[in-house]
């Protein structure tokens, strides 16, 4: 009875250090791969010093002497803290998810690579104005420093295997092509359907079915948009069809209708809120964005 028991007993033992020793792991790693909070850091190309100061919330606020070492410095912060969701971001713009998580994001790479973004990001990025460009090229220096002044890269890449690329200027925009596909979408359903309309049906009728409706498309200032017009004997003549036609657009507008009223169950929708500067503390203007954005991985 001995011997089973003190079996039973190193093994337990050597299962609780085994555990331990996981968790030590696990600890260095994620320790590792955490932004630092406190002292100094080296970061090349400043004009002056940075300060960073972070709130309660670990929100950092950046003081520097020009706009070039703000963006660089904003990059240094972005990478130490946001490594790997940047990296998926960009990769969303450029179709190249598959490359780092796997082939069951091939097809959905293929979809995008289709806009050839990456290649659409490097025209623009050539397009821009020499100080815009300087600007994006602090903010890619700054992130190849953040990344690099990184003990550990972030525990994503030891789960993956994988190593994160140096950030490029180009990546940036992708990025903002990532939330064009956010939002937008990759499917022109609505563009397909308004061209078959408009090849089908004289002007006047196609505006009439694909023309903003009043009734679902309200300005904030409260005012109306103006109702569109029915096409007169001239243009179609809607007494040929019956009723059938306007039992249509009356199904349509019902169907916005009720759409209309299931938003605010989905989604509080996209806001904007501006503050004259005769009204804040400084004299100047206060302009305020809150998009109606799902909480997801990567999160715009």
């Amino acid at each position: 009875m001995r011997r089973p028991a003190r079996v039973v007993a190193w093994t337990l033992g050597a299962v609780f250090a085994l555990a331990a020793a996981l968790v030590v792991f696990a600890w260095l790693v994620l320790r590792g791969s955490l932004p630092q909070l406190d002292g100094e850091a080296p970061l090349a190309g400043l004009a002056a010093a940075i300060a960073v100061e972070r709130d309660a919330a670990g929100v950092p606020v950046i003081r520097g002497a020009t706009r070039a070492d703000v963006a660089r410095a904003t990059g240094y912060l972005h990478a130490q803290d946001r490594l790997f969701q940047m990296d998926l971001l960009r990769r969303v713009g450029a179709g190249e998810l598959s490359a780092l998580l796997g082939p069951g994001l091939v097809t959905r790479d293929r979809r995008i690579r289709l806009h050839q973004f990456r290649l659409r990001a490097r025209a623009a990025l050539a397009a821009l104005d020499p100080a815009e460009r300087s600007l994006l090229e602090a903010y890619t220096e700054g992130v190849n420093a953040g990344a690099a002044a990184l003990r550990r890269h972030p525990f994503e890449y030891l789960l993956l295997r994988g190593e994160p690329a140096p950030w490029r200027p180009e990546d940036s925009l992708l990025v903002a092509y990532a939330q064009w596909i956010d939002l937008q979408g990759l499917d022109d359903f609505d563009e397909q359907r308004n061209d078959r309309l408009a090849a089908a049906l004289p002007a006047a009728a196609a505006r009439l079915l694909t023309a903003p409706d009043p009734a679902f498309d309200a300005p904030l200032d409260g005012s109306r948009l103006p109702e569109v017009p029915l096409p007169d004997p001239s243009e179609y003549d809607l007494r040929g069809l019956g009723e059938a036609l306007f039992d249509r657009i009356d199904k349509r507008r019902e169907a916005k209708l009720r759409i209309a009223r299931a938003i605010p169950a989905l989604a509080p929708g996209s806001n904007n809120f501006a503050v004259a500067g005769t009204r804040t503390a400084d004299g100047r203007a206060l302009l305020a964005n809150d998009m109606h954005l799902r909480l997801r991985v990567p999160n715009i």
